[in-house]
């Protein structure tokens, strides 16, 4: 990389974003958007495809939030693929709290401005799997052996990444409407993150957020870890963990 684009990047980390979603260019968020991702896929695209098509529906200066305060939000319905298109070219991510998760299973995603009542939500059309076998044919039943059985072989697993490629680049050439439905909605949205202060858990020694802490028992606030029960987002949704029942944990003496 050059020292003039690194010292424009200072300055603008998201000035190639910027520039590709002004120009709908689609390829190149696509690229950027597999650095964070690992490889192309069809879920990616489509993730970048809505997020095009999503910012293109708002107003202008939503392009131009980085996050800080927390302007642009994107509520995103699925953690999936998708979800990394649209935290790549929206710049909505969990890491600045402009990324909203609603675990719905749907391949949908709203984007807002606080600066505005009304935002839009755009959705998948349930066709489009059409489209992907009309132009790759060979990557859905790739997909449902090597992803859906795990039993593809190591020349399946390769022939299924390079089909993942050829499917996620002939996607980005559809118009949106064709793979997307959008509508105008007043969505529900959460206040600012608090700023919160921290302590030392008197259980482990650790650092955590003031808020981030419960009782165990007769015992002062402690961590979620440290008490046994937390919630995380997997492969399964936001799923509530009892560690002690998973044997991490010894009952207090």
């Amino acid at each position: 990389m050059s020292k003039e684009m690194i010292e424009k990047l200072k300055t603008d980390p998201r000035a190639a974003f910027k520039e590709a979603i002004q120009k709908r260019d689609a390829a190149s968020c696509l690229i950027k958007t597999a650095e964070i991702h690992g490889h192309y896929c069809p879920g990616s695209a489509l993730g970048v495809m809505a997020s095009l098509y999503g910012l293109s529906l708002l107003e202008k200066d939503s392009l131009d939030s980085d996050g800080i305060m927390e302007n642009l939000l994107a509520i995103i319905e699925v953690n999936a693929c998708f979800a990394d298109g649209v935290q790549a070219v929206s710049g909505c991510t969990l890491g600045n709290n402009s990324l909203i998760y609603r675990d719905l299973g749907k391949h949908a995603v709203t984007f807002v401005s606080r600066n505005e009542k009304e935002g839009v939500r755009v959705r998948l059309l349930p066709d489009f799997r059409t489209l992907i076998n009309e132009d790759v044919p060979e990557f859905y039943p790739l997909m449902d052996k090597v992803i859906m059985k795990r039993k593809g072989t190591k020349e399946e697993e390769k022939l299924f990444r390079e089909k993942g490629r050829e499917a996620a680049f002939a996607i980005i050439k559809y118009p949106f409407e064709k793979l997307f439905a959008s509508e105008r909605v007043i969505p529900v949205i959460p206040e600012r993150a608090p700023i919160t202060g921290t302590m030392v858990c008197p259980e482990c020694g650790e650092e955590v957020m003031e808020t981030k802490t419960r009782k165990r028992g007769l015992m002062r606030n402690m961590c979620f870890m440290c008490s046994g029960k937390l919630q995380e987002v997997n492969g399964q949704g936001i799923v509530e963990l009892n560690l002690r029942e998973h044997g991490y944990l010894k009952e207090p003496v």
